[in-house]
């Protein structure tokens, strides 16, 4: 292992073009000195730098193990100078590995002033994310590279490493109310100019409870197999695409076409029937060219493809975003949706989906309604009546969810055409929660207020 044995310069920019050609990885050694010199002149440093930089951050091992040896003593509230220092990484077995007392020493020095530092720690967290993107970009490589690896897989593998590379730091800093008043008054503002924020939905008893979907927000849709989880979400997206809210739709279940049906159906008046069967009527074939016309005008987006994993679905829609806006988005349904990584049972796996979807949607600022199904034990219960608890295979939805919405079993006693139901609001966090009555029109494959 090769060590520090003299304090180092800056970089010159002929010398970072040499390490360039040399392979080289991107590295500052005189900023590094500079903070563990620093900190021998002034512990209180670690107060701040302690939570900001890691050991990992440090190129140089010897530097590394100097930083860890710092950190235990500041963790332990022990003083931190060359003596106990030195003790310490006698104690750990490393001092000679490092370059010894005269090292320490000649590191004690290397500091013109302890109040840079923090520009240091700068200089070398940069230089480690430098590293992290060239390690990221080398793995791209060996994936490209390799035959037994799905092409598939890569973009998700990307957007993964990527953003661990971006997202690697706490943010341990806070924010004082001069910090976030001013912002915070600054969005109830807007808020008040835009009429409320976020998407309503097309029922106005439902919007009474919740007020609208707003950006952030997981809404679950949770029902029976066959209880019109699909049509309540399109329900749901025509309405705010016929707003003018960017949508996006992922549809992990049923294809395009299918999907287009149930819209043409529901946008055009045509019976659904009449697209199973393709006996279409003049007056129909006018419908569906004119629901056509209509809907080449719709900011919406359909998804179709199979096994797309949160971290796909994710880079969907900040492309999607990136090229025309994006509003809300719905995925049908969370059953269905692979994992990124692998996990010991599937109770962990829907865990992991629900927290990355969660984790989506206050990452695009976007609504994102989440379909999923419920456990088959409920049909064997006396009470039919859905609780949020019902919702399969894992609790971690019921609490990652800001909104659940739970369609309940159909009331038989209506017309063969309209059957009634009502649309439990189990949970909402920042509203409230009850009941909304529902009729769904089978004839055009949606829901409609049931306003008896």
């Amino acid at each position: 292992m090769s060590q520090p044995r003299r304090l180092q310069r800056n970089p010159s920019p002929a010398t970072i073009e040499e390490a360039r050609l040399r392979n080289v990885p991107p590295q500052n050694l005189a900023a590094e000195q500079a903070i563990l010199g620093g900190v021998l002149l002034k512990m209180s440093l670690l107060d701040k730098l302690g939570v900001e930089l890691r050991p990992a951050d440090f190129y140089s091992p010897a530097h590394r193990m100097v930083w860890e040896a710092m950190l235990d003593l500041w963790r332990a509230s022990k003083p931190v100078d060359l003596i106990t220092l030195a003790a310490a990484l006698t104690a750990a077995g490393r001092l000679d590995a490092v370059g010894g007392p005269a090292y320490l020493g000649e590191l004690a020095g290397s500091t013109f002033s302890p109040a840079n530092c923090p520009h240091h720690a700068g200089i070398v967290r940069a230089m480690a994310k430098r590293r992290a993107m060239l390690d990221m970009a080398m793995r791209m490589m060996e994936i490209a590279y390799d035959p037994e690896r799905d092409p598939a897989d890569f973009v998700s593998i990307a957007q993964t490493a990527s953003d661990a590379v971006l997202k690697d730091r706490l943010d341990t800093h806070g924010e004082t109310p001069d910090e976030f008043l001013d912002p915070y008054t600054a969005y109830l503002e807007k808020l008040e100019e835009s009429g409320g924020g976020g998407v309503s939905t097309p029922f106005w008893k439902l919007n009474d409870l919740i007020r609208s979907f707003m950006p952030g927000e997981m809404v679950v849709v949770g029902a029976r197999p066959s209880h019109g989880k699909t049509a309540l979400a399109l329900t749901f997206a025509e309405h705010a695409v016929g707003l003018g809210h960017p949508t996006g739709i992922f549809s992990l279940e049923m294809g395009k076409h299918q999907l287009l049906n149930r819209m043409f159906s529901s946008g055009s008046g045509v019976a659904a029937q009449r697209f199973r069967d393709g006996k279409f009527s003049d007056e129909d074939w006018s419908r569906i060219y004119d629901h056509c016309q209509r809907m080449k005008q719709m900011p919406l987006r359909i998804y179709d493809k199979a096994a797309r994993k949160p971290s796909d679905i994710r880079a969907a829609c900040r492309r999607w975003r990136q090229d025309s806006g994006l509003d809300i988005v719905f995925i049908d349904y969370a059953q269905l949706i692979p994992p990124d990584g692998r996990h010991q049972n599937r109770e962990q796996e829907i865990a992991a989906i629900s927290r990355s979807i969660k984790l989506m949607a206050e990452d695009l600022a976007v609504p994102v309604v989440l379909l999923a199904q419920v456990n088959r034990e409920v049909a064997k219960r006396k009470s039919p009546k859905l609780v949020e608890s019902d919702l399969r295979e894992s609790g971690a939805i019921e609490q990652d969810a800001d909104i659940i919405l739970l369609i309940q079993p159909w009331d038989r006693s209506g017309r063969e055409d309209i059957q009634f139901t009502q649309l439990t609001v189990a949970k909402s966090r920042n509203s409230m929660t009850g009941e909304v009555p529902l009729a769904y029109n089978r004839k055009n494959v949606r829901f409609e207020q049931d306003d008896r």
